[in-house]
């Protein structure tokens, strides 16, 4: 279970990469909206999970709310609620009654972690030096990227290939894995907007709640 969601993070740091992307990579294409400090992204997904031997793949969707100050929220409404919270402390499970349980820390947590909140500051070297990053030669309106873990990385022996297709908002993630299994990840109805965040997502970050 902490590999999958080991999975989910990088899959995290490749989405909040294109918040950041660097401008000869985007030069002729819509370019990502950055995230200040000051602000957060929210929005919808939908993950199709495409697994060997299965007809049909496994659905959940529901919402999302990344914030460069506080991490990530990843809200499932469907098939199950249940809300996972990525921030430095770790990884974090938190059920209907706001009881926070821990599901991965340590050292390579914090890897993860601290990735995401280097890309969302701007910083393009982290992700550089996991992933061997391309733009697709195709000639769109919508930008095109190719993630390849390098084989040392920490998600070489987990991940294949991500790619990764939007225009203002990374609109759709693939993930594709050693086993051929692949997470389709569509996200919609992004926006960025101002803090503070609203208090039901500021309260699921360790430092709202101490507040």
């Amino acid at each position: 279970m902490i590999r999958g969601f080991l999975i989910l993070i990088t899959v995290c740091v490749a989405f909040a990469s294109f918040l950041a992307m660097p401008q000869p990579l985007l030069a002729e294409t819509a370019k990502p909206s950055p995230i200040a400090e000051n602000e957060y992204l929210r929005g919808t997904f939908e993950l199709a999970r495409h697994l060997n031997g299965f007809e049909k793949p496994l659905l959940s969707r529901g919402e999302f709310v990344l914030s460069p100050q506080h991490g990530l929220i990843w809200k499932t409404t469907f098939p199950f609620p249940g809300v996972t919270v990525f921030e430095e402390g770790g990884i974090f499970s938190v059920d209907q009654n706001g009881q926070r349980d821990a599901m991965a820390k340590g050292n390579e947590t914090r890897q993860f972690v601290t990735m995401i909140s280097s890309v969302l500051s701007g910083n393009w070297n982290p992700l550089e030096s996991q992933f061997n990053i391309s733009e697709s030669t195709a000639k769109t309106k919508e930008w095109n990227i190719n993630l390849t873990p390098y084989p040392n990385s920490f998600a070489g022996s987990q991940i294949e290939l991500i790619t990764a297709q939007g225009n203002a908002f990374v609109q759709e993630v693939v993930i594709i894995k050693p086993s051929s299994d692949q997470d389709i990840i569509t996200f919609d109805g992004q926006t960025i907007e101002p803090v503070p965040l609203p208090t039901e997502f500021n309260d699921l970050f360790s430092d709202g709640r101490a507040k």
